[in-house]
């Protein structure tokens, strides 16, 4: 039996729950050989009152002592890209090899982070950092072929999909429903990078490494986020045969990317309609492949933990790390990408009969393609044909100018 010792690096939910379950699942964890054992952990204030269990790691604030201790492997649950990235840097320096679920630090650096893993004959796993529970990295690191993608799409945020579920099911209003999710321990306390994408454009960076697109940066990602949306529109959505979901997208084209993250319609047939609460999911389209779709559970700290512990196993058990090899810093150009939209206009007065206002959106080049025969009041919604982004704001804009009508437009994900 060969003892794996943990370095901690963070001790929040995430870190307290690795330490759970890496006495919970020693059983299981024994059978492959190994036992494993947390043996220390870095937090920001070692003086802070915590309710710690019995078993619970020592705890230190100073970053000296805590690199002094030998370690078999360290997991980051820090966050963010800052201290996260000096400490694993001066980790895989010394050939420690490394887990994280931070998909922050891996988005941004995580280039230069594989680069020197495979210098130093070590390792940089992270198949928590982009849709906790559910295991696909790993197979795309692995696979060439599979990992051979032309076009993803899915749904990678666990908050923002709770969100856009409980307005649908219960009709309730954003704020009420993001407080929900907070009761639930779904969304932290400052919900803004979930609901806003900048989470999801991350996470979209982060898998674009592993399937052609090394390089992908989140800023230059149109993200947009989940605040807009109202209960009305999700239940048009179904009206027009859909389901509005927090989605990722990216297709690798000859001229470069084409990428965005935010609120879209789904088409009913298409996989990631039906998933509901915190499922994560992902579509991959291949050359090789054709069809693949992974889903399961995107939030919460212990599915987290549970996948962490997992790759510190495949870690000690395999020969040379699969997040080793180095890929390039800068990748092609990513631009966002033209989509039929799901359009709202609020009239303040007198709303224009289907025809004037199909007759008026033509003229700029955008055609209705099918409205929510269901409107009521002077809202009303409709599926437009495919357009730029520049286009379809231009039409509303036009018709916001001539009507008073407040306009908002959310893409389409086709099936």
């Amino acid at each position: 039996m060969r003892s794996v010792r943990i370095g901690l690096l963070g001790f929040g939910q995430v870190g307290a729950a690795v330490a759970r379950a890496a006495g919970a699942a020693q059983e299981r964890v024994r059978a492959r050989g190994l036992d494993l054992v947390v043996i220390c952990a870095l937090v920001r204030d070692a003086r802070r009152p915590r309710d710690l269990d019995a078993d619970a790691p020592p705890l230190t604030d100073a970053v000296d002592t805590f690199l002094s201790r030998a370690y078999d492997v360290v997991v980051e649950v820090l966050g963010g890209t800052e201290p996260a990235r000096a400490l694993v840097t001066r980790a895989l320096d010394r050939g420690v090899p490394v887990v994280t679920a931070n998909k922050s630090l891996v988005a941004a650096h995580g280039a230069e982070l594989r680069a020197l893993a495979a210098r130093r004959g070590t390792s940089l796993r992270y198949e928590a950092s982009a849709l906790a529970g559910v295991p696909f990295i790993d197979t795309l690191a692995r696979r060439p072929l599979v990992a051979d993608v032309s076009r993803l799409s899915g749904i990678v945020n666990g908050t923002s999909h709770y969100v856009v579920t409980a307005m649908e099911a219960e009709r309730l209003p954003f704020a009420e429903a993001l407080e929900r999710a907070r009761r639930l321990g779904y969304a932290e306390p400052d919900p803004s990078a979930d609901v806003g994408g900048r989470d999801a454009a991350e996470k979209l960076a982060l898998i674009g490494a592993h399937v052609g697109a090394p390089g992908l940066s989140p800023s230059a990602i149109e993200t947009t986020g989940i605040d807009t949306l109202e209960p009305g529109d999700l239940a048009a959505a179904r009206r027009l045969g859909g389901a509005v979901k927090p989605i990722v997208f990216a297709a690798l084209e000859p001229a470069g990317i084409t990428a965005f993250v935010g609120p879209a319609f789904v088409d009913a047939r298409h996989p990631l309609a039906g998933l509901e609460g915190c499922a994560n999911g992902l579509r991959l389209e291949g050359r090789y492949v054709g069809d693949l779709f992974y889903s399961g559970p995107g939030a919460g700290p212990d599915v987290t933990a549970a996948t962490i512990l997992d790759d510190v196993v495949e870690t000690m058990t395999a020969t040379g790390g699969w997040a080793g090899a180095a890929t390039p810093a800068s990748g092609p150009p990513c631009r966002p990408p033209d989509t039929a939209w799901l359009a709202r206009l609020d009239f303040p007065g007198d709303v224009p009969d289907e025809t004037s206002l199909a007759e008026f959106l033509g003229a700029y080049g955008v055609w209705i393609r099918r409205a929510d025969g269901e409107a009521r009041g002077r809202v009303r919604r409709f599926l437009t044909s495919r357009a730029s982004r520049a286009r379809l704001e231009g039409a509303l804009a036009a018709i916001g100018a001539a009507s008073g009508a407040e306009t908002r437009a959310i893409r389409v994900l086709e099936a």
